[in-house]
């Protein structure tokens, strides 16, 4: 969808209507949460770039760790809008389903109808897990994507990578579980991505 609306030639000038579904409540609540980041913090021109947002949307889709600072505007930038709706239906039952309608820069919208319980844990998807820090998060992340008993199966995968700078940046990708370029300093990504 991105690379659909991304290609549009800059002359496009009519609406574009994009309808987005899945039966996997997580992948909604993904796409809710990266479009509604994509969207506020290109209004607020004053204080990111559209590199710097880029970065941050790649950070926030990819890396298992984000900055602090990253995580705060996250939940500034759209938990605050799922929480002023949540307010809002908390006494509804579980199962209704609600709408809202956000309107943004030169008209752009997003509709986003979830049943009640399911607006509710959108709203949580934004907490980090209590009880979660930085190094039981580390531990839970290696314990799967460096478990010695698949060592074979990623040898398998480096060995069809075209360069051995290639298989070193996947391994590295594996061990810290941060979307940078190979020689980037890591310092500052010190909260899990919830």
């Amino acid at each position: 969808m991105v690379k659909t609306v991304t290609g549009l030639p800059n002359e496009f000038k009519n609406r574009v209507h994009i309808t987005i579904n899945d039966r996997e409540f997580e992948v909604v609540a993904h796409n809710v949460i990266l479009l509604l980041f994509a969207f506020v913090s290109l209004e607020d021109t004053s204080l990111s770039s559209v590199p710097d947002i880029a970065a941050s949307f790649l950070h926030i889709w990819y890396s298992a760790f984000l900055t602090t600072n990253l995580l705060s505007s996250l939940k500034a930038k759209v938990q605050t809008l799922i929480g002023a709706i949540c307010a809002q239906l908390a006494t509804k039952p579980p199962d209704t389903l609600l709408g809202k309608t956000w309107t943004f820069l030169e008209g752009s919208t997003l509709r986003l109808v979830l049943r009640q319980k399911e607006w509710l844990r959108l709203h949580q998807f934004l907490d980090v897990p209590e009880g979660l820090n930085l190094e039981k998060a580390r531990n839970l992340r290696a314990a799967t994507v460096l478990a010695p008993e698949r060592l074979d199966y990623r040898e398998r995968w480096y060995y069809k990578d075209a360069t051995p700078s290639m298989r070193l940046a996947k391994q590295r990708f594996r061990e810290d579980g941060l979307l940078l370029p190979f020689g980037h300093p890591r310092t500052g990504f010190d909260v899990p991505n919830p």
